[in-house]
């Protein structure tokens, strides 16, 4: 109740106007009275005054009191009245009380008491009315907004009673249902708009689940509306427990999430079809390659035949010419299939230990022809306090070198261009490299340098004029670099010169060893194949022809097929040692052929295969040894780099292939493979006791990798686990690394997959490195 009430009389008699007033001053309410005689004053003060309370006489000359009463509530006034009459009537009180007054009280108790508790009472009644009503518009307000949300959000509420079995539907659970939502509503009406048995079967399963388990479980389903549109529903159901912790209603939501279903369907689409797109675009780059590279390993090829012979200086020009033509048209290839694979998000990056000052080196001696043919001095600076040995890519970084030296090159007429690389950051572990490729060129605009890095773009129309490219150089350049954490940043003054520089972190290596056994190009001679039978499988007439004069010149003939079905006669009629294998051929294609001699020729099924072909893409070098193939050289190929493929893949498949003491000390240069250390540490000083287990290893390695390669062709399981076990001590005291990965493998292997393909070749690869460890060791003339 408020401090100070204001209250207004309407009443026509003055003295019960006097009298109210009294007995609310002696009732201790305190008030400000104010007094009308008359229901058009009252009206007048009313619309003019906020009152707490009103008095209203029931008979007044120009209304009674019942009419004005209603009039008043009919205006929306809401002030509680109490209703003052001389006329002791339960009828006249009821009649008040419907109309809206809050309280009644006869003139006989216009007492002090019987006013102050009628105040009271009719202010507590007005007030909880208010209460209710503000509570109830509050609801109200909810209730709207829910069901505005729920339409929004296109979500339906339904509960069941479990006590009764009522059931509750919202409004858009019907608007979902498409139906009306007068129609009479229960579980099985919601079921009976299931059309997919699965889903009506998942529905009452879970809504079993959530009764006995007392879970909340949400889940997805497809119902039909009654207007036979097919939607989708998400489902959202809860237990409820009583105050025994008894289950007593279930509560349900449904969400309409048709839309959204389309639009993931309309996503899946599209992703497909990019999909499809780019498959078909690594297709047409794979083709392209193919039909590119096929012409040009023949041109190549005949270009470097014709090179080894006498020719006269015009026609020493004329090959040089076609050289250079091929090698740029290679370029540019190279170029694009490298934009594919970036752009699809398929450029792989190695992580192995190599030497920094090599890789510098090996850029710098390839394109010193180039600078010396320019006359422009070509200088490299290394800061020696960087750590050499480091773990990393370092084809892609010579591939980002010789792209911005090359760069360089071709864009400086006069002076020089220089490589410097410096350390910007070292740590235990981490070396952060910069490296600096500058130039005393032609420049690049500040407007145009942006614009370099842009794919198929260079600085101006004119120097795609004068010096060609494809402007892919730069784009794969930048990219190479990023994909590796670094940033490329460029200098420029036009007609003064340009510097391009980048940093990369690599991690430390402790000692740079390679990550396969390799032989360099020029480190082995075609000895070895003279006992060698050798298979080409080629349908290209110009290849055919090529391949022979390679061979030829190696003093080797070869058979030919020309497709697969004929490859498959020869392969049956004779016992070739290797085969060469083209990829896309009629008949029967090089996956097609490698698949059905791996399968289906049986002893024969291991003869070694190396892919030849004019396809270069990964996708196609992985495809080549998923099928079986053991080796993939591109085309055009170097005739050095098949000559080492097929010494590897001979030596890893028959393990006795040997070179000439004459050309394994003169010609071979093999990376270590023996590392002292552990047996020096153990042998403690005793040089003898190292002299003699060499001795002891050189003995009997031969007699045991025999014995091993005759358990791995006979598949007797149970001794080549003992016999590689035995061998594993004397691998390991000899640092032999390489061996020991590769007995670990083997190992794995007769665990998990002992009669597997996997350890035949692992067994093979164990002996090849085997014998080159014994090589070394046999030269090893102090420890």
């Amino acid at each position: 109740m408020a401090l100070v009430l204001k209250i207004l009389i309407i009443d026509d008699d003055k003295v019960d106007s006097i009298t109210i007033s009294r007995s609310i001053s002696k009732s201790g309410i305190i008030a400000e009275v104010d007094s009308v005689f008359s229901a058009d004053e009252g009206i007048e003060k009313i619309k003019s005054l906020k009152y707490d309370l009103i008095f209203l006489d029931y008979m007044m000359p120009d209304t009674d009191g019942i009419s004005f009463l209603k009039k008043i509530r009919e205006s929306g006034i809401e002030t509680p009245i109490i209703f003052v009459t001389s006329q002791g009537d339960e009828k006249i009180a009821s009649q008040a009380i419907l109309s809206g007054a809050s309280d009644y009280i006869p003139k006989t108790l216009l007492t002090p008491d019987g006013v102050s508790q009628s105040i009271r009472n009719a202010i507590n009644l007005h007030d909880s009315i208010k209460l209710r009503k503000d509570t109830e518009f509050a609801l109200k307000v909810n209730a709207n907004r829910l069901l505005e949300a729920q339409k929004l959000a296109k979500i339906g509420s339904w509960e069941i009673n479990l006590s009764n079995n009522e059931s509750y539907f919202s409004d858009e659970f019907f608007t979902i249902f498409e139906v009306e939502n007068q129609a009479i509503a229960s579980v099985d009406f919601f079921k009976s708009f299931f059309t997919d048995a699965e889903d009506l079967a998942l529905y009452e399963s879970n809504l079993d689940h959530v009764k006995n388990t007392n879970a909340e479980v949400q889940f997805q389903h497809s119902i039909t509306s009654k207007k036979g549109t097919l939607k989708y529903i998400n489902v959202f159901i809860k237990c409820l427990n009583d105050e025994n912790g008894k289950p007593c209603k279930i509560l349900g939501t449904i969400q309409d999430i048709s839309e959204q279903k389309r639009t993931e369907a309309e996503l899946i689409k599209a992703k497909d079809l990019a999909e499809k797109a780019v498959v078909i675009k690594e297709q047409f780059l794979t083709n392209m390659s193919h039909e590119i590279r096929t012409p040009m390993n023949g041109i190549i090829g005949f270009a470097r035949i014709l090179e080894s012979t006498n020719l006269d200086n015009d026609q020493k020009q004329s090959v040089e010419a076609i050289k250079k033509a091929s090698h740029n048209l290679m370029f540019i290839i190279n170029d694009i299939l490298d934009f594919s694979k970036i752009e699809a998000d398929k450029m792989i990056f190695e992580a192995v230990n190599f030497s920094l000052s090599k890789t510098v080196n090996y850029v710098i001696e390839l394109l010193c022809p180039t600078a010396k043919e320019k006359k422009i001095k070509l200088l490299y600076d290394i800061d020696p306090n960087i750590n050499d040995n480091l773990n990393g890519d370092p084809t892609k970084l010579a591939q980002i070198l010789v792209n911005l030296v090359g760069n360089a090159l071709k864009f400086t007429e006069k002076g020089y261009v220089e490589m410097v690389v410096t350390e910007l950051l070292e740590t235990e572990s981490d070396s952060l490299i910069k490296f600096s490729v500058i130039d005393t060129g032609i420049g690049i605009p500040k407007d145009r340098i942006d614009s370099i890095f842009e794919s198929f773009n260079q600085a101006s129309n004119e120097t795609t004029r004068k010096y060609g490219g494809t402007g892919l150089g730069l784009t794969i350049t930048r990219k190479l670099v990023e994909l590796q954490g670094g940033k490329i940043i460029v200098e420029s003054a036009v007609s003064k010169g340009s510097e391009f520089s980048f940093s990369l972190k690599y991690k430390k290596a402790q000692k740079v060893t390679a990550n396969h056994i390799k032989l360099k190009n020029t480190a082995i001679a075609p000895d070895f194949l003279k006992d060698i039978k050798i298979l080409l499988v080629e349908d290209n007439e110009l290849n055919q022809l090529l391949a022979m004069k390679v061979f030829g010149k190696w003093d080797k003939e070869i058979d030919i097929a020309a497709n697969g079905k004929i490859a498959i006669e020869k392969i049956t009629n004779n016992d070739y040692d290797i085969i060469l294998m083209d990829i896309q051929m009629p008949e029967m294609d090089g996956n097609e052929l490698t698949r059905f001699i791996r399968t289906k020729m049986g002893e024969k099924s291991t003869i070694p295969i190396i892919a030849l072909t004019a396809h270069a893409t990964l996708e196609e070098e992985k495809r080549c040894l998923q099928n079986g193939m053991n080796d993939y050289l591109s085309k055009p190929y170097d005739f050095n780099v098949l000559l080492e493929k097929l010494y590897l893949n001979l030596t890893k498949n028959k393990g006795n292939l040997k070179l000439s003491p004459e050309l394994a000390t003169k010609e071979m240069t093999i990376e270590k493979l023996v590392n002292f250390k552990y047996l020096k540490e153990f042998a403690d000083g005793d040089d003898t006791f190292i002299k003699n287990m060499v001795a002891v290893f050189l003995e009997k390695t031969p007699e045991t990798m025999a014995l091993i390669l005759e358990l791995n062709k006979n598949d007797d399981i149970k001794t080549l686990k003992e016999e590689i076990h035995k061998l594993k001590s004397s691998i390991s005291l000899l640092g032999v690394i390489k061996a020991s990965e590769s007995i670990n493998s083997i190992e794995k292997e007769l665990e998990i997959n002992p009669l597997g393909l996997k350890r035949k070749e692992e067994v093979v690869y164990l002996n090849e490195i085997c014998q080159l460890a014994i090589k070394e060791l046999e030269l090893v003339e102090e420890y």
